[in-house]
């Protein structure tokens, strides 16, 4: 059965977020309270109310997408 993320825009099997990622204004939220240094992904994820594993996978591509900006510069 497919489930539908109302947060995090994913469609998931079996209600898993195994793919989800955080898109538009909360993936933009969820960077900028991480680099701000005072919150962790559980506090990002309440805040933002959506997963833990979503908020980290956005977190991840984001500094993956980073590291390959600075190495084409």
């Amino acid at each position: 059965m497919k489930t539908c993320c109302p947060h995090c825009h994913g469609v998931f099997e079996d209600g898993r977020a195994s793919g989800a990622y955080l898109r538009d204004e909360q993936a933009l939220a969820a960077i900028i309270l991480w680099g701000s240094g005072q919150f962790d992904t559980a506090d990002i994820a309440k805040a933002l109310q959506c997963r833990e594993d979503a908020v980290y996978r956005t977190l991840q591509m984001a500094k993956d997408g980073a590291r390959a900006d600075r190495r084409r510069a």
